[in-house]
């Protein structure tokens, strides 16, 4: 409380200093009250700024995984193929296959012998020419009916 005293230097200033500090201290009340909004203002802009580049790294990573997704079932597809292909590529050299396509192709081991059935030919099925209707009639009988 000692600065409070009348002898004291804070006491003791003339009215022009305490009107000039007034008007300075009315301006940085000014400056306060349309600071506190221009700050939050700001916060607002960056925080919103902050969340929209979350949003957006999000929406990325949700695409990069589904597309992640659809690469490995590709992946599983494909290896399937290749192991049905690697299974009829073994399936191909073995030795019956080998034997079972050129009997397919008509050789014989040695010491067999071909044997070839023949059948006797269908004979073809008679067709009967009927007498048929002419365009014209066909169109008559479509629009008036059979006469």
């Amino acid at each position: 409380m000692s600065a409070m005293r009348k002898g004291s230097r804070i006491a003791g200033r003339s009215l022009s200093t305490r009107r000039s500090r007034g008007a300075t201290g009315a301006g940085r009340e000014a400056v306060a009250t349309l600071g506190r909004p221009s700050l939050a203002l700001l916060l607002l802009v960056a925080g919103l700024l902050l969340a929209s580049a979350f949003v957006a790294i999000e929406v990325q990573r949700s695409a990069l995984a589904r597309q992640a997704a659809v690469y490995r079932a590709d992946i599983a597809a494909a290896q399937s193929t290749n192991a049905k292909l690697a299974a009829d590529v073994a399936a191909k050299k073995t030795d019956d296959y080998v034997v079972n396509k050129a009997r397919d192709y008509g050789y014989v081991l040695p010491g067999e012998a071909l044997i070839g059935v023949q059948q006797e030919p269908v004979a073809p099925a008679a067709v009967i020419n009927a007498p048929t209707a002419s365009h014209v009639q066909k169109w008559i009988a479509l629009f008036f009916g059979a006469r």
